[in-house]
């Protein structure tokens, strides 16, 4: 279950919107200002096409689609469920009146080929409104999961804080967003180690800098309910993502 934090809380690089704001490049958005939901909105079937690298490789460039394919329940609520077929992962998120939290998380598990499910209690909320420069909050928790018939779990704890708002200059183009750290202590007695998140509005998840990973966003497609149609920016090569 290694790094499973770490994972947990990048779920925001998965999310895209509905909603989006208009950016330098001049590509027209809709999101309502300053409301904090916009700066995570969550859509079915929407796609965040990505570009980054593993801190443990970073030569070997990395093309990431990530896209809601499907609602699903769990303990009677309804949850967006993510998918990143090229690095195995998916999640499990939906919105409160409190903020974006994370119940569930699959990722591949080393070793074994197949993917293993971990369960967080209570669930964590990893962004929370209202959005707020200087805005601190703390989980607490524990993940859960089954592998091999065997039940293993661990106390883990994160401290998050919105550290600023900012202009963020990305592939995709130039958007306002939240710069958000997470300090992540796993409870694996290795101490705890800072995450870097920045959440745009209308796109949310748009840029992070981990210790496992550097992310950014090169494109999107996502669906405006107001004209009933998709809005898109679609990335050279886009075959390369998967």
């Amino acid at each position: 279950m290694k790094k499973f934090v770490i994972m947990a809380v990048a779920v925001v690089f998965l999310t895209v919107s509905a909603a989006y704001s208009a950016d330098s490049a001049g590509n027209t958005c809709n999101a309502v200002p300053e409301l904090s939901s916009s700066f995570y909105p969550i859509g079915l079937h929407n796609i965040l096409y990505l570009k980054g690298y593993k801190k443990d490789n970073p030569s070997k460039e990395m093309f990431i689609k990530a896209e809601v394919i499907k609602i699903e329940k769990k303990d009677g609520n309804d949850y967006y469920y993510f998918f990143a077929p090229q690095v195995g992962v998916r999640y499990l998120v939906r919105e409160t009146k409190e903020g974006i939290e994370m119940r569930v998380i699959k990722y591949p598990f080393p070793f074994f080929g197949f993917s293993i499910e971990v369960d967080l209690k209570p669930a964590m909320t990893f962004l929370k409104y209202p959005l707020k420069v200087g805005e601190k909050w703390n989980y607490k928790g524990k993940a859960e999961a089954t592998v091999l018939f065997i039940k293993l779990g661990r106390e883990i704890s994160t401290d998050f804080e919105i550290v600023s708002k900012e202009t963020v200059k990305l592939p995709a183009g130039e958007f306002e967003a939240y710069h958000i750290t997470a300090k992540v202590d796993e409870g694996d007695g290795k101490g705890i180690h800072t995450e870097k998140y920045w959440y745009s509005k209308g796109l949310g998840y748009s840029r992070a800098d981990t210790s496992g990973h550097f992310a950014e966003l090169v494109g999107y497609k996502i669906f405006d309910e107001k004209t009933g149609k998709f809005a898109e920016k679609i990335p050279d090569g886009v075959e390369k993502y998967e």
